[in-house]
């Protein structure tokens, strides 16, 4: 492995970006044009999948971005100038610490709305392991559809034993299984309920009603490397159940963190 280290691909970011009319590029362009400044590359490490991501490469070049965003060099997705999806734009720090002249005039664009709210209350993770369900309706590229019109996709879901999840709380879909990571968010639209277990003949399980507003392509999952880097407090790697709860301070986290990734 001779992935660059971290630090010197942030360096080539900002150099490049502060290259590029109106200090911004396509991620992917990002990817192939840093990818020629490291010939020490290996052909695996930037052509095959690894875990969530594009490649090893691009998956490291995300993470240097990252970072740069939490420096304020970068700006998040949906801010900046004309903004659009997949496009990374330096902020006026950005272009001066690569060594260019700040642009004047160059304010960061609040949106009208944004595509969830902070500030929303709790939320809860909500298990999906296809090895054990993969019950959907219309297929899980069905639903991705339904929700990609712009229509709720509807669904109940268990949540074990959990009574206590109030309609309005914030139901985040987590692929277990492989690959790990995010895959939706919704809100819970009902009272917990009691029905016969999805998985356990003559057993019962709690459920309720979910109306997810976002459902990813498997191939643009919100990573489980990523979710422990940006908020390392929650145990990603043990939720291994529905129902789990997800506090107020963290799911504010996490909503700006899948605004940026949704963007």
């Amino acid at each position: 492995m001779v992935i660059p280290s971290d630090r010197a691909i942030q360096a080539e970011l900002l150099k490049y970006l502060s290259g590029c009319l109106g200090y911004r590029a396509h991620a992917q362009k990002c990817y192939a044009e840093l990818e020629t400044l490291f010939p020490e590359l290996t052909r695996e490490e930037v052509t095959e999948r690894y875990q969530a991501s594009v490649s090893k490469w691009a998956n490291s070049v995300q993470f240097a971005r990252l970072h740069l965003v939490n420096q304020g060099l970068i700006y998040r997705a949906g801010d900046g100038p004309s903004p659009s999806r997949g496009v990374w734009i330096l902020t006026p720090a950005g272009v001066s610490a690569s060594g260019g002249a700040a642009p004047t005039r160059m304010t960061a664009r609040v949106p009208a709305s944004r595509p969830l709210e902070d500030g929303a209350g709790e939320g809860i993770i909500l298990g999906w392991n296809r090895a054990r369900w993969d019950g959907w309706e219309e297929t899980y590229d069905g639903a991705v559809n339904i929700a990609m019109s712009g229509a709720p996709y509807e669904i109940r879901w268990s949540v074990g034993s959990r009574v206590d999840v109030p309609a309005g709380t914030h139901a985040w879909l987590l692929r277990q299984g492989g690959p790990y990571g995010l895959l939706g968010h919704g809100i819970v639209t009902s009272e917990p309920f009691e029905d016969d277990d999805f998985a356990k003949p003559g057993q019962t399980s709690r459920y309720v009603q979910v109306a997810f507003d976002v459902l990813l392509d498997e191939n643009d999952i919100l990573s489980r490397d990523i979710l422990e880097y940006a908020i390392p407090e929650f145990a990603w790697r043990y939720q291994l159940q529905s129902g789990n709860r997800v506090d107020s301070g963290t799911n504010d986290r996490l909503l700006e963190l899948w605004n940026e990734h949704i963007s």
